[in-house]
């Protein structure tokens, strides 16, 4: 099915994360799948604070290029694309179906005069309401931006996709909350990531268990240190190893100061803040299982991605995570700490419920992008109407009120946390 309206992808995300050179998280991963889907017909857009600009057919596709394979010299590439995309006629996009699909400032009020005044047709998809929900897991300016951002997309957007089931019901909620009537809502699970093949599994000399996660409060990291610390206790040099792998994020300075204080975690818990996709996978081959104790998701990608390799997976009993992994993995409360040591236990010694996952998994299918993009082009497709041809008053929700300062050039924005 070919969309017959220009698409415009934002790659604001995108552009940062390869200018920063971190590890990707969940969104990121997203941003690369709809990249690869979609950038053989669509436009970059790159946004400097809210302020958006379209690229021409040669610079999206240089800008595409530029960010399958970001790597070193990165920064250089870009701002050199970066000068050439500034000097060059603005494109017409009055009509294009512009997707946004990584959060990147749709609450700011220069992102919001563009969509007036542009005559696009926007389509965001929101990953989760956690900082709305949750707003313990967060800062209070965080989860006034995501309000803004969820408030945008509900009373200015042509529709909005939910990553799940879960964060469908959520935006209905919010949208009922606040009188709200929202746009044409599709919910399409997101597709499984395919990490490299590490090829055959390498025998550990222990038993090893992985969290891949950005080290964060909400991930519930400190309570995995707290089962960590009793079976170090209760199995002395014959302790299983703990892997983590993710970045440092929001209110991780308690876990970092807790395992740099602690010669035994040290000693029996590893931490990765950057490893690639074929590092990832070659921890999870080892591992006895995947271990994900976060307290609130939108979805489940590591879920999917240790099912997927055939690692079975304990995980908090959450809606995101029993839509990602169907009834194969184990799901616990997250704030029991002893069912958590108790399970592991269990896998430790390779126990009956490590063996009935392994068992499962041998029918167990893995969500598909191609699945998730069946749906979105469909959908897509539908919501090409009679577009007017102007626009009067503001969105009924327009309430930003985070005016910032107006960077000159598309390189600035590189830098800027998202």
């Amino acid at each position: 099915m070919t969309i017959a309206a220009p698409i415009m992808l934002d790659c604001t995300r995108m552009v940062a994360t390869g200018w920063s050179g971190r590890m990707p998280t969940g969104i990121d991963r997203v941003c690369d799948a709809y990249r690869a889907h979609f950038a053989p017909r669509a436009r970059a857009v790159v946004q400097v604070r809210g302020r958006a600009r379209v690229l021409s057919a040669a610079h999206s596709a240089r800008l595409f290029d530029l960010l399958e394979n970001p790597g070193a010299g990165f920064r250089k590439r870009f701002a050199e694309l970066a000068a050439r995309a500034l000097v060059s006629r603005s494109t017409n996009t009055r009509g294009g179906l512009y997707l946004n699909v990584s959060h990147s400032d749709f609450d700011l009020m220069h992102h919001r005069r563009w969509v007036r005044q542009s005559g696009v047709r926007p389509v965001y998809l929101l990953h989760d309401l956690i900082p709305i929900e949750h707003p313990q897991f967060t800062t209070a300016h965080k989860a006034a931006r995501h309000a803004g951002r969820v408030r945008h997309a509900l009373s200015a957007a042509s529709g909005i996709i939910a990553n799940s089931r879960d964060t469908a019901r959520a935006i209905r909620a919010f949208a009922q909350e606040q009188g709200l009537a929202p746009p044409p809502l599709l919910e399409a699970p997101l597709g499984a990531p395919l990490l490299p093949d590490p090829g055959q599994r390498a025998p550990a000399r222990a038993p090893v268990f992985v969290c891949v996660a950005t080290i964060e409060h909400r991930k519930n990291h400190m309570m995995l240190l707290d089962v960590w610390q009793r079976l170090i206790a209760e199995y002395g040099e014959g302790a299983p190893q703990l892997v983590l792998i993710g970045r440092w994020g929001l209110g991780s300075e308690a876990v970092r100061r807790r395992y740099r204080a602690d010669p035994q975690l040290h000693r029996f818990v590893k931490i990765h803040s950057h490893c690639s996709d074929a590092e990832v996978a070659r921890h999870l081959r080892k591992a006895r299982a995947l271990l994900a104790p976060s307290r609130a998701e939108g979805f489940g990608l590591p879920v999917a991605e240790a099912l997927r390799l055939g690692v079975p997976v304990i995980a908090s009993d959450l809606p995101a995570f029993r839509e990602a992994g169907g009834s194969v993995p184990t799901f616990l409360n997250p704030g029991a700490k002893e069912a958590w040591a108790r399970m592991i236990r269990e896998f430790v010694s390779d126990g009956p419920e490590r063996q009935r996952q392994l068992a499962a998994l041998k029918g167990w299918r893995a969500p598909d992008w191609r699945d998730h993009f069946a749906l979105v082009d469909n959908w897509l497709e539908s919501l090409l109407r009679p577009f007017p041809e102007a626009t009067s008053g503001l969105p009924r929700a327009d309430n930003d009120g985070h005016r910032q300062a107006e960077p000159q050039t598309l390189g600035t924005m590189a830098g800027a946390r998202r």
